[in-house]
């Protein structure tokens, strides 16, 4: 199996939902994987991105110090497959000298590695299957789950967004961290 680091090069919300790209770290590939997430993992993600600290501990935190206050090491994760438009990812802990794989939803995987500073990685098929190149105006024909192209939104609109969604679903404390979040960028601007 070939991997290829990656790492993040933009979360955006488009006009089927937030989506994480993935593109690869060290090969000046023009190429991009998009992987759509849902909006409280893309807050999960992001608040890392930004270097937010919850006051209290948010479930990828709440699942790091677990992780740690057991002696587990996260050493990579990995996008290995797609599935009927699924992507499949594993996440790799070392406990002492053995290795255990785990199934995971990338978007878990990511948010994971993002708070162990652990390396991202998918195999070479998926970069084949799901890359697309970025360009001003993507073609409707490069990426088949998505009908028209890709618009980038600023930081502020994918937090109202998630903000919108955090208060349909009744996650409050989730909620008010992100208009927490909103007030401090529209303060700064």
């Amino acid at each position: 199996m070939d991997l290829i680091e990656v790492r993040i090069s933009d979360i955006s919300l488009t006009n089927v939902g937030f989506a994480v790209f993935l593109k690869p770290k060290d090969i000046p590939d023009a190429k991009v994987v998009p992987i759509f997430i849902g909006p409280l993992e893309t807050h999960s993600i992001t608040s890392v991105l930004e270097g937010v600290v919850p006051p209290r501990p948010m479930t990828h935190d709440l699942l790091m110090q677990i992780v740690n206050t057991i002696g587990v090491k996260i050493v990579k994760i990995t996008i290995d497959q797609i599935i009927d438009n699924t992507f499949f990812a594993k996440i790799y802990l070392r406990k002492d000298e053995e290795i255990l794989i785990l199934d995971a939803r990338p978007s878990d995987s990511i948010a994971v590695a993002l708070r162990a500073e652990s390396p991202m990685y998918i195999t070479q098929k998926v970069l084949n299957e799901a890359g697309i190149v970025m360009k001003e105006e993507l073609s409707s024909d490069k990426i088949p789950e998505i009908e028209q192209p890709i618009v980038p939104k600023t930081r502020l609109q994918i937090l109202e967004e998630t903000l919108s969604n955090a208060v349909k679903s009744e996650d409050y404390e989730t909620a008010a961290k992100i208009r927490d979040q909103i007030k401090k960028i529209i303060e700064s601007s």
